[in-house]
């Protein structure tokens, strides 16, 4: 998998702006806010449909702006293929916007466009995985799966769409607007979608555990043992029925995939909280390394390596690891001074000033 161009139009910073990769890998150097993170942040979103970086998709556009469009020109399966996705910002509700996307110039639903290019994202705010909130570690998982399963897209647009409608109905028995009895349609319906989300997120995990060991003794040259303890929020009729009267009472259905977690645990100590900074940093590279795998397993493609900024971050050694990762994919690389990123990469790759 290989991009060509990309464009910009009202993204972020960027009014109108076009990068020609002719598929190298390249070196973006530029100074802090000049925009190095938002064209990497494009390319990632035009993969997923989904920003890690923000909770509105509405704050991609740029400032006064109601319209914002990513095109790509990207070769797969050895095909040249032509991507768009637009972003219209509501008139009506504040955080509000609609997105609509095209492959080779014919419109696709999200579900179907999703994945068409794929892309593994590594970037200094992305410690913030392990020590943030739960919401930002159930982004990442649904970006590793919206790329790698058009069903996991589908189940999970599904299950949001029935979420807010059975709160809907939670809300209307508490107002006594409605019977409890109208919640089987929703139990039943939430039940088959939360199955499909919970099944392929425990099949990532799987993967992750059977490898991110070896990965880390690969960084660290250690014997530590990594282990990723993902917590489901099951679903069924008894458990949903043991909820019943505090979900009433809350408004909110307490129980399903959107309130999933996950935490790491190294030599049986959680990592957000014990773990120093290094071992956090480390232990994300070997994460990343096994999502570039997972993903190239389940396409059949190796994905764009994305990494912004990060050479500040990491010892001698672990630039090391990095610089045999970077010859395996097309890679895009970040940095305010290009003599501070990999060793010899500033004279091996394609190098854009911004």
């Amino acid at each position: 998998m290989i991009m060509h161009t990309l464009t910009l139009s009202n993204f972020r910073n960027h009014k109108n702006f076009t990068i020609d990769f002719n598929g190298d890998s390249v070196l973006i150097v530029g100074p802090n806010g000049s925009g190095k993170s938002n064209i990497l942040e494009a390319i990632h979103y035009l993969s997923t449909t989904k920003s890690l970086r923000v909770r509105f998709d509405k704050e991609l556009i740029s400032h006064n702006e109601n319209i914002m469009r990513i095109e790509a020109g990207a070769k797969i399966s050895g095909d040249l293929t032509n991507l768009e996705l637009v972003l219209v910002a509501s008139a009506v509700f504040e955080n509000a916007a609609t997105k609509k996307v095209k492959i080779n110039k014919v419109s696709k639903t999200l579900q179907k466009f999703a994945g068409t290019i794929t892309s593994v994202l590594f970037s200094p705010p992305d410690i913030e995985l392990f020590s943030g909130p739960p919401s930002r570690r159930r982004r990442y998982m649904d970006q590793v799966l919206y790329q790698t399963n058009h069903s996991y897209k589908r189940a999970h647009a599904q299950y949001t769409r029935v979420l807010k409608q059975r709160n809907k109905v939670l809300w209307q028995v508490k107002e006594k607007k409605a019977n409890i009895s109208q919640l089987d349609f929703w139990n039943a319906a939430m039940i088959q979608t939360a199955s499909i989300l919970h099944e392929k997120r425990q099949e990532y995990f799987d993967f992750i555990n059977a490898n991110i060991s070896r990965y880390a003794k690969e960084l660290n040259g250690t014997d530590f043992t990594y282990d990723l303890i993902y917590t489901k929020s099951e679903l069924s009729n008894e458990r949903l029925q043991q909820y019943i009267d505090r979900e009433i009472a809350a408004r909110t259905t307490l129980l399903g995939p959107h309130r999933d977690d996950f935490r790491v645990v190294l030599s049986k100590y959680d990592i957000a909280t014990f773990g120093s900074r290094g071992q956090q940093r480390s232990t994300l590279l070997a994460l990343k390394l096994c999502e570039l795998d997972f993903i190239t397993q389940k396409t059949g493609q190796r994905p764009i390596l994305l990494l912004d900024d990060i050479f500040s971050e990491l010892d001698e050694k672990h630039r090391k690891a990095v610089t045999e990762i970077v010859g395996m994919q097309q890679t895009i690389i970040t940095s305010a001074d290009a003599m501070k990123t990999l060793p010899g990469t500033a004279n091996t790759m394609k190098v854009i000033k911004l």
